[in-house]
């Protein structure tokens, strides 16, 4: 990594450093995670909400006998009345709470690093610094001038470095992503021809009918209403009269652009198979008894393979890059879990291989935001 000796305390990766020597917590391939990188981030962890809420984070849990976050328990009232074996309990359960995080985001780190010399992914020294001061200016609250900066690190246990690394690791995950998406967005012609051929339903505009539709409730009702249109009634006298469906009640019994499959079946086949301007019915159906006349009649058109390409590959450019995304977050924990050993005490899931199979945690892959506490 092009930035190692501009981050002292983060993370030593690739050439900076090789084995699993006894102040490492893991190693991921031959990448190390250093003993200081993992107390530092467990600092950045247990101060992240300190810098924003001007609330003064908790006592970092000291193990193994948690002298001094037991002390700083009793001073708060919330826990002072507790017995030191519920206090020392309280304090362990924060500090695996802590190194859980702070293990996995390190090692996801490393993850993405690994993934993006996968892709080819070259991000510059000046990206970064481009990127950082971009960032400084959007945050809330803004971090745009040294001073606010520097409050900024004194309060959430970063520094520049780790800023600077955490965009670099956005910055990586971001071009992976943009990487696939663009590979995924190459359609040929065959493509689209095999697409239009399996899918052509989906190019076709179907027919539709404007009619005048009347329902009652008994066969009588709807034979009297069948002789008044045909002895000069008009469905906008008789449909606020007799029909029993609110919506041609209320309209003069007027339906226009009637697809199949919006009308009940028994009269949807009959409506699609009458005649224009011919009163028909009754038809019996579970709804009760329709009268209708068909009015107009607009014929479906079915578009043609030169017709549908756009539409079409623009469908298989979705399908393509959901599958890629799929793809890249069901390898990305299959690829790198197993190349991640973490010392005993610090194997945590679902991060590293040797952890306790005992939760079903996720994992996905790079979002271009991989930030612990800041």
């Amino acid at each position: 990594m092009a930035f190692c000796a501009a981050i002292a305390t983060a993370v030593v990766v690739g050439a900076c450093g090789g084995g699993l020597p006894g102040n490492d917590v893991a190693q991921v391939g031959s990448a190390p995670i250093s003993m200081a990188a993992f107390n530092h981030w467990m600092v950045v962890a247990n101060d992240a909400n300190q810098a924003s809420t001007g609330v003064r984070a908790p006592f970092l849990p000291d193990p193994p006998n948690y002298t001094g976050c037991i002390a700083s328990s009793r001073s708060t009232p919330a826990t002072s009345s507790n017995s030191a074996s519920v206090l020392k309990g309280l304090c362990q359960a924060r500090y695996q709470s802590l190194t859980t995080a702070v293990m996995n985001y390190l090692v996801q780190a490393l993850w993405v690093e690994g993934e993006g010399r996968a892709h080819g992914v070259n991000v510059t020294q000046a990206q970064v610094d481009k990127a950082f001061q971009a960032r400084r200016k959007a945050s809330v609250p803004s971090l745009a001038t040294n001073a606010q900066l520097n409050h900024f690190l004194a309060n959430s246990g970063e520094t520049v470095g780790d800023m600077k690394w955490q965009t670099y690791l956005n910055l990586v995950a971001v071009a992976i992503q943009t990487k696939l998406l663009k590979q995924a967005s190459h359609v040929t012609k065959a493509q689209i021809a095999a697409y239009y051929n399996k899918n052509r339903a989906k190019f076709v505009t179907p027919t539709k009918l404007d009619m005048h539709v009347i329902e009652t409730s008994g066969l009588s009702t709807a034979n009297h209403v069948v002789a008044l249109l045909e002895t000069g009634g008009t469905y906008a006298t008789l449909a606020p009269k007799y029909s029993t469906d609110l919506t041609t009640k209320s309209v003069g019994g007027k339906l226009t652009g009637v697809i199949a499959g919006q009308l009940p079946a028994q009269l949807s086949v009959q409506a699609f198979a009458a005649k224009v301007g011919r009163v028909s019915g009754p038809v019996k159906t579970p709804f009760g008894y329709y009268v209708f006349t068909v009015d107009k009649i607009t014929p479906g058109v079915t578009q043609t393979l030169a017709q549908a390409s756009a539409a079409a590959k623009s469908q298989i450019i979705g399908q393509q890059q959901t599958a890629a995304g799929n793809s890249l977050n069901n390898d990305f924990l299959k690829v790198w879990e197993p190349r991640t050993v973490c010392r005993s005490g610090y194997a945590v899931a679902p991060s590293c291989s040797n952890a306790p199979k005992t939760t079903t945690s996720a994992t996905t892959a790079p979002t271009g935001s991989t930030v612990v506490g800041g």
